[in-house]
């Protein structure tokens, strides 16, 4: 007979891929009570999703991980085309640069899952000893609809079942070579079970959270419809070592020649992603996918890249995908919500699953956890649904059409006379780059009006747009001079922020206009402060102005920014001078030309925890900018009582 076990817990998460582990981090951030459990015995240590984009990256940055994936992936900043000329022979046939208009300190990465959730894995550790448990399934869910009182009930029941090491383990391709976990992986790979095999446990929860992937479990119990087709054609995948004299390996590269069509995208160390399609028609009923092997890829490869050579000797990972484009049909039931695959899936082609993923759960986690905390009103969650569904949409719409390319060339070169070269359409998927540039970078949000972002006047400050992120620059530390992005500065630690962009401190009238701002915000941050707390430990107040480093002193700037603690001292982390920075070549004093504002008169920007523009006013408007908190954070000590 199973054993048994009961337990309560704030947030449980199933699932423990990007989403999951994105809410994982803010939970351990924001020290809530919380589970993490997944049916897979490890973590993930090959394969999967392999491109981070610019925006996906800013964000680690704000969790201190960036310069890990800097340091490991692989860099890319075009794509190659390349096509058979008039004789037949292939030969480059342009490129497209993966810039974007916007100031972002990074650019794409190409790095295993793997190795991303390691990244995040050890940041959630840094902060608290939230572990996931693996070998766990969720085998039945109920849900109490009734209660409103978000902060302490526990309407939500689940069953977990601890599985045996058979059941845990995910099927593996025969053919792979068997390279070893990274070092720093190696410790995943020690069974651990909180509880015996078999063991069922009762978990009450006040929110779930299901980020168990595209045939989420999650969302059955829900049963929200999750809609589309299985589409285009059947691929395979394959991560390997390549050996061969195909001069652009190493580059990420289209390439057409009359054999099929392959898509190169290079990778950490010497490994190799290729996109083989392995059936040129629309797909069939008698299609076999399970006869498909790792020579079936490596020979078609070989035909597609003649008259190059090709081979391989080491492969980490391969597998084969048809395309299903589903999306489902809402992302919640009452405090029961879904995040990542189990929400929307595509080709893997477009390099945008892993990061729409993270940042759903990246969304929603902060979210949940103030919610939990009693920080912020629980309407908050409503936004999420209104901010990543639409985006989930979008996703859907550019995996149509970026696929459709690809498409077009199977069915040309199947209709076409094999002596003709095919059409070159490098043109057409350029102008689609461009056109979609800002969403798949992640630098445009698209987030609505809601209590989270309040759609007023942005004259202070042109370039930015609430519900928008707040647009990267490199500022310079008052105290110290040390150079840095706002992505590091503003860190993902579940607070709020004021910034004060002060202009020109070296103005009486600027300075004077600061410094009855600072009295103001004092009594603003005590109303939504706890007792004994500190005074920005819910919102914290940042100033960036823009005199010469060395012309403004840190004592002119009001109290509510320059702190002092008596045991720590003076906060020397809260004042930035937007000044040029001669031993750091990007720090050139052009922030507040990125951002629009006025470098006399400046403004003032209030910034959710994941760094989006939640409002924005003029240094005068204290009303607008108490308004705004009014509306998202709870009170603790009303203005009556200051």
């Amino acid at each position: 007979m199973a054993a048994s076990a009961e337990s309560y817990t704030d947030v449980l998460i199933v699932g423990a891929g990007p989403a999951g582990l994105a809410v994982a981090y803010w939970m351990a951030r924001c020290g809530i009570n919380a589970r993490v459990v997944d049916k897979r015995d490890t973590k993930i240590l090959r394969g999967h999703a392999d491109g981070l984009r610019s925006r996906t990256i800013e964000l680690f940055d704000s969790m201190g991980i960036a310069h890990r994936v800097m340091q490991e992936g692989d860099h890319s900043a075009e794509l190659m085309y390349w096509r058979p000329n008039d004789k037949g022979e292939l030969k480059r046939a342009g490129n497209t640069g993966f810039s974007s208009g916007t100031a972002s300190p990074y650019k794409m990465a190409m790095l295993s899952q793997g190795r991303v959730e390691r990244f995040i894995l050890d940041a959630i550790k840094d902060s608290s000893d939230l572990e996931v448990e693996r070998g766990v399934v969720a085998e039945s869910l109920s849900y109490d609809q009734s209660p409103e009182d978000h902060g302490q009930k526990y309407p939500i029941t689940v069953k977990l079942r601890t599985l045996s090491e058979e059941e845990a383990t995910p099927f593996s391709h025969p053919g792979i070579s068997k390279v070893p976990a990274a070092r720093d992986d190696q410790q995943d790979l020690i069974q651990k079970r909180k509880h015996p095999v078999g063991t069922v446990e009762t978990v009450r929860a006040k929110y779930l959270i299901g980020c168990d992937g595209a045939h989420s479990w999650t969302r059955k119990q829900l049963n929200i419809p999750f809609e589309g087709s299985n589409t285009d054609h059947i691929w395979g995948v394959v991560d390997m070592v390549p050996i061969t004299d195909f001069p652009d390996i190493r580059r990420t590269t289209s390439l057409d020649s009359r054999n099929g069509h392959l898509l190169i995208i290079p990778r950490e160390g010497n490994v190799v992603r290729l996109y083989v399609p392995l059936q040129e028609d629309e797909v069939s009923a008698t299609f076999d996918r399970s006869a498909v092997t790792l020579d079936t890829l490596r020979n078609r490869v070989k035909k597609i890249l003649s008259p190059f050579s090709f081979d391989f000797k080491i492969c980490h990972w391969w597998t084969v995908y048809q395309v299903g484009r589903r999306l489902a049909q809402s992302v919640n039931k009452g405090r029961v919500y879904l995040a990542g695959d189990a929400v929307h899936t595509h080709s893997p082609k477009v390099g945008l699953g892993m990061n729409v993923s993270f940042q759903d759960g990246f969304n929603l986690g902060w979210k949940v956890a103030l919610a939990v905390r009693g920080v912020a009103h629980p309407s908050i969650l409503d936004t999420y649904a209104s901010e990543r569904h639409q985006l989930a949409k979008m996703l859907i719409d550019f995996d149509r059409r970026w696929s459709a390319f690809f498409l077009q060339e199977e069915q040309k070169q199947k209709a076409v006379d094999t002596s003709s070269a095919p059409e070159d359409n490098s043109a057409a998927m350029s102008s689609l780059f461009r056109e979609t540039e800002l969403f798949t970078e992640g630098h445009a949000s698209f987030y609505g009006k809601s209590c989270l972002v309040h759609k007023g006047s942005t004259a202070m400050a042109k370039h930015l747009v609430a519900g928008e992120r707040f647009l990267p620059a490199i500022v310079r530390n008052q105290a110290g001079g040390r150079p840095s992005w706002t992505t590091r500065l503003l860190e993902s630690d579940g607070r709020f922020r004021i910034l004060i962009l002060a202009g020109d401190m070296r103005l009486k009238d600027q300075k004077n206009r600061v410094s009855s701002l600072g009295e103001k915000l004092t009594e603003l941050l005590m109303r939504f402060t706890p007792p004994k707390s500190k005074l920005d430990s819910i919102i914290e107040v940042k100033a960036i102005h823009t005199a010469p480093w060395l012309e403004v002193e840190l004592s002119d700037f009001p109290p509510a920014v320059h702190q002092f603690d008596e045991e720590q001292g003076w906060d020397y982390s809260k004042v930035w001078s937007d000044s040029k920075c001669f031993w750091e070549p990007q720090c050139v004093g052009n922030a507040y030309e990125v951002w629009g504002v006025d470098k006399s008169r400046g403004a003032i920007v209030a910034l959710r925890p994941d760094q989006y523009i939640g409002w924005m006013g003029e240094i005068e408007d204290v009303a607008g900018l108490t308004q705004y908190f009014e509306r998202v954070l709870q009170e603790v000590r009303p203005r009556s009582l200051l």
